[in-house]
């Protein structure tokens, strides 16, 4: 089997790939005053050479995917679950800045207006101001939706609910409480920790969608409207740090 037909490379390789950009940002940040901006703030160029790469692997593998029942009926509970979804994911900051609650790390009331290292378009002008804007929304609502639904319910779950045959002969979306555990530890794991019981409930919208459907398509669509829908809220409201 070549690597362009070898599913474990195609289903894992573009979340894996998208996280190993991830620690290039470490890798090159500075924080010396003095620093250029592409050591000062490494993210305005390594996120879209990261969707680029990872997009570009996705194409690569297209062959390779198949992604279940989708009709109209399914898209639009996708759709319902991913807006349900980043409304529980958002709840918690929001409220903080209403003051209604009290900072509480653990449970997200926290400030996510973010900080010099986070993304702000504010500090740029014209084309770039827009290219940032556009590329952000290209990361999260597409590349971030298909990487992480490949891994986590297409190859994750499959993997986990039948741990003794090729994962890739196994059906969508077979019930097993290991493979809820092991998605949703998963899941939560890849995030911080303001995000933490947002992730719990978020992923548990999104297997709970995903075990009714039997589609990982539509757990493509309600993560990318969800990662829009947290897109536009992250431009109404300012708060940077939530990406």
């Amino acid at each position: 089997m070549n690597f362009r037909n070898n599913p474990a490379a195609a289903w894992a390789g573009p979340l894996l790939l998208f996280t190993c950009f991830l620690l290039l940002i470490g890798g090159f940040r500075s924080d010396k005053i003095d620093a250029p901006w592409y050591f000062a703030r490494p993210q305005m160029w390594v996120y879209p050479l990261q969707t680029f790469v990872v997009l570009g692997v996705i194409v690569f593998w297209w062959r390779n995917y198949t992604f279940g029942p989708l009709n109209r009926r399914i898209v639009l509970w996708s759709g319902i679950a991913g807006a349900a979804g980043i409304g529980v994911w958002l709840l918690p900051s929001w409220m903080f800045n209403q003051g209604w609650v009290p900072e509480n790390e653990w449970l997200g009331f926290t400030s996510r207006a973010g900080d010099e290292t986070s993304f702000n378009p504010e500090k740029l002008t014209g084309l770039d101001f827009w290219s940032a804007i556009l590329m952000r929304f290209l990361r999260a609502a597409v590349v971030v939706a298909f990487a992480e639904e490949l891994f986590w319910r297409g190859f994750l779950w499959r993997m986990l609910s039948d741990r003794f045959r090729d994962f890739s002969v196994v059906p969508f979306a077979q019930k097993s409480a290991l493979a809820f555990a092991g998605v949703t530890a998963g899941f939560v794991l890849a995030h911080t920790k303001p995000d933490y019981a947002a992730a719990v409930i978020y992923a548990s919208i999104i297997s709970w969608l995903y075990l009714r459907t039997k589609s990982v398509g539509a757990c493509v669509i309600a993560h990318g409207v969800s990662n829009l829908l947290m897109g536009i809220y992250i431009m109404a409201t300012k708060q940077w740090g939530l990406w």
